[in-house]
Formats: C-alpha cells, structure tokens, sequence
C-alpha cells in the first residue's frame, strides 16, 4: 500500500471515530368566579409510542489542499413507554430495529444492526423529561451504544420543573462525557429554549419548543494505530413537539461543527466540517 493509499485506510477509521465524538399542543373555557384558573402549563404524563428516526451527517476533511468527504447516517424504529412508578415516572426504550446504514464501514454495520436489535435501556424520567441513571443495552453493540449516549440519554426535550406553558423560556447548560468506539469525548452545550407556539406536527397539535444551542467538544483515542485528538465548536437549531396531554411526539434539528484533528504522532493538523440533520416521528 502506498503511502497515499495508508493515510486514506487509517482517514477513513479517523472519519468514524470523529463522527462518533462529533457525537453529544390549545382551546379556551368559561370560568366562574369560584372556579380556580386552569394550568396552562403541559406536563409529561404516562404514555406509550412508537417513532422512527432518521440521522445523516456530511463530514469534510482537508488534507494537503484537497478534500474528503464522508456521509455516514441511519434510520432507526423505537418503542418507548412512560409508566407511573413509586418515585414518579419510569421511561423504558427499545430499540426495534436499525437500517440502511450509510459509511465507511457499512459492511461491518449490519451484524451490529442486529446486535442493536431488541435493545433495552430504563430509567427514572424526573418531572422535566431528564433520565436519572438510566440502565440497560448490554452488549449490543457499539451502533446501540452510539443511539443510547447520542439521543437515548436525553430522548425527552427538558422542559422547566413546574411544566412548559406558551411563551416561556429559559436556558440550560449541559455537560455529557461517553466512550464510543474507544474514544474519549466531551461535550459542553449551552442551550436556549422557547415554547413559541401551538402548531402541528405528524398531523398532531402540540407545543413546539424551539432550541438554539452553542456547544464546545474535544475527543482522543486510537484508530487504525493513529493517535488523535480533536477539538472543535458547533451550532443546533431544533424544533421539538409535545402535546397538551404530556406526550413527547418528535422532533427536527439541523447541526454544523467545525474542528481540527490532530495526528499527534504524524504531526499533521486536519480541518473537519460536519453538517447533520436528524429527525424523529411518531410512527403509524
């Protein structure tokens, strides 16, 4: 192999580890003067759903004035359910299934698609939507373990204590660390949300939240025999649902991150742009 043909082999297993560190509803009523004013604010309440959800990303890197590029992505069906329990609400996710993977290695990825397969993770939802010590998916596999730390671990939008009503906002800063694929990566999002308006969406009135989050993250780890490390900074926009009756139904984000990769033992610096969308339904 080449010297060209060896830093493309060992780029495209750099690609994968960077992807996975680029990896962190309304109606009025009459009321007399004795009734006490409805609560406008929507809580999360016990439900059960069934989502699909689709994740694509477009990574660019520079080298020596010329440009590679990666698309790596899924679709991805989950079943969740939300029941009441002696210290308040408990979410329990499935993961149904993984398909039409997209990347470099995509002939690796099917045995793990079906390691990801029937995947269980529970854990205690607080009242606002975060998962305390949430636990389970052992052994399936490292695209089961990508889905659990990227979006498992936070699937539910947080929403404030006492309950989300229109026009509210506020802003909250999350820190997440996670090992996937043998690298170390931390991320750290300051986020601004606001719950503009009752709108619709997969043919369902709800309270969309919108969020626009500034993060900063750093990885390391070995691929291929290359050392590495890589910092860099993004910006999300997302738009996420629920429904009067307290049912999380959705959502839709758009991502873009720039950051450098450094080969600490090649000595070689390499800019990295990715862009990604995801989104998430309610299936039929």
């Amino acid at each position: 192999m080449t010297t060209k043909g060896l830093f493309h082999h060992r780029q495209h297993h750099v690609v994968v580890a960077i992807a996975l560190t680029l990896a962190s509803a309304c109606g009025g009523t009459t009321q007399t003067a004795d009734e006490p004013a409805p609560d406008p604010r929507t809580r999360y309440q016990p439900f059960a759903a069934s989502y699909e959800g689709v994740t694509h990303s477009r990574i660019e890197q520079t080298f020596n004035e010329q440009s590679d590029i990666t698309e790596i992505g899924m679709r991805y069906h989950l079943s969740v359910e939300v029941t009441e329990s002696d210290s308040g609400l408990h979410a329990t996710l499935v993961i149904d299934s993984i398909t039409h993977p997209i990347g470099p290695q995509v002939a690796a990825m099917g045995p793990q698609s079906d390691s990801a397969r029937g995947a269980t993770y529970g854990g205690i939802m607080l009242s606002n939507g975060a998962l305390s010590s949430l636990t389970g998916g052992e052994d399936a596999g490292s695209l089961a373990d990508e889905l659990s730390s990227r979006l498992l671990s936070r699937f539910f939008p947080l929403i404030p204590d006492g309950g989300v009503e229109l026009g509210a906002a506020w802003i909250d800063t999350i820190e997440t660390s996670a090992t996937l694929g043998g690298v170390d990566n931390a991320v750290r999002s300051i986020r601004q949300h606001e719950a503009t308006e009752w709108t619709q969406y997969g043919g369902q009135p709800a309270l969309l939240i919108v969020t626009e989050s500034d993060y900063t993250f750093s990885g390391a780890g070995v691929q291929a025999g290359q050392a590495f490390t890589l910092e860099g900074q993004g910006r999300r926009h997302s738009r996420r649902y629920i429904t009067a009756d307290g049912r999380f139904i959705g959502f839709v984000s758009a991502d873009t991150a720039v950051a450098e990769a450094h080969l600490t033992e090649a000595g070689i610096k390499i800019p990295v742009h990715q862009a990604r969308t995801d989104t998430l339904t309610i299936s039929p």
